[in-house]
């Protein structure tokens, strides 16, 4: 007999327990609570409290204020440089405290976490550890399954059903560190909507961002929706050409070849490469807003182009990664 607390329509603090119990509970009763779910929809109070069970039990127990992640939701299949990564390196560099949370790609080798490993990252990290990245540097990068290994828990379940489950929209939410500020690129304008809420709920500001074309980031050459959410949710559209003063295509910015993908980021965050350059400008301007240096995406996107031109990104790439190339 099913036990009724772990279903659907729950409470934020319902859902929390809930996740909490399932963790150590069988596969059966995980492919259950997940289909029930699925079958349902999940609700953003459930979202949240999944969110908060996770982030509850991963092994980074530090508090730290005034933090931002910017993070896509990944399988878009565009093979884009890893934007949402070079954008964070980029944001450290103009004085903002950047929390990145990521991963290993899942289904090839352009991840965030492979980008970090290209530049010789090191996640093995204590918490003193990475609160000194934080102070002194601006910057931290936090490996999901280093320090929170429950997805794991739910790994065999999620293999036995055939459709999307509630943890394809948990990861970008779950940083351990749990950011106060937070840009997240989502897959559909539906998930967006719901990503919204779910910031809205937690009391925290941010952007979400879809396009028209798929990109679960700003993309260069199509119409995005922009949630914005700072005690309510605004939404707006937003056309790249109003922006960017050039005609980007998706092989100016995307490639199959890791190595390459990544040194296109890097040249973009030189200033050597100029295309790369205005599509990492244009996804790190919404940061610039939540953390006070702009009022809108114009100027912001302007102020980190000037900053990019000006190499202002080399030093922290030297800082963070030893990075001398």
């Amino acid at each position: 007999m099913r036990d009724p607390e772990l279903y659907n329509n729950m409470s934020r603090e319902a859902a929390k327990n809930a996740m909490i119990k399932i963790m150590d509970m069988d596969d059966d009763v995980k492919i259950e609570f997940l289909t029930e779910l699925h079958s349902s929809g999940e609700t953003p109070d459930e979202i949240v409290g999944f969110a908060e069970a996770l982030r509850e039990k991963s092994k980074i127990k530090l508090k730290y204020s005034n933090l931002t992640d910017i993070v896509g939701t990944g399988g878009d299949k565009k093979n884009t440089i890893n934007v949402s990564t070079a954008s964070s390196i980029l944001l450290s560099s103009m004085g903002i405290k950047i929390a990145k949370h990521g991963n290993f790609g899942i289904t090839g080798k352009h991840g965030s976490a492979d980008f970090m490993k290209y530049l010789n990252y090191n996640f093995n990290m204590t918490e003193e550890e990475i609160k000194y990245n934080i102070d002194k540097k601006n910057y931290v990068y936090i490996l999901a399954p280093q320090y929170n290994d429950n997805f794991k828990k739910f790994a065999n379940a999620r293999k036995k059903i055939n459709f999307r489950t509630v943890f394809n929209i948990l990861g970008p939410l779950t940083n351990p560190l749990n950011p106060d500020h937070v840009v997240l690129g989502a897959f559909n304008d539906e998930i967006a909507k719901i990503y919204s809420e779910v910031i809205l709920k937690e009391n925290k500001r941010g952007f979400v961002i879809t396009s028209e074309d798929g990109m679960d980031e700003i993309s260069p050459f199509s119409k995005n929706y922009i949630y914005y959410i700072n005690k309510k949710i605004h939404k707006c559209v937003l056309n790249p050409e109003n922006i960017i003063d050039e005609n980007i295509d998706l092989k100016d910015i995307a490639t199959e070849d890791p190595k390459k993908s990544f040194e296109m980021a890097l040249d973009g965050l030189k200033g050597i490469n100029k295309k790369t350059e205005k599509f990492i400008a244009i996804n790190a301007a919404p940061a610039l807003i939540l953390n006070g240096f702009s009022d809108d995406i114009l100027t912001a996107y302007d102020k980190i182009i000037k900053h990019v031109d000006n190499r202002m990104v080399i030093p922290k790439l030297r800082e963070v990664f030893n990075y001398e190339n």
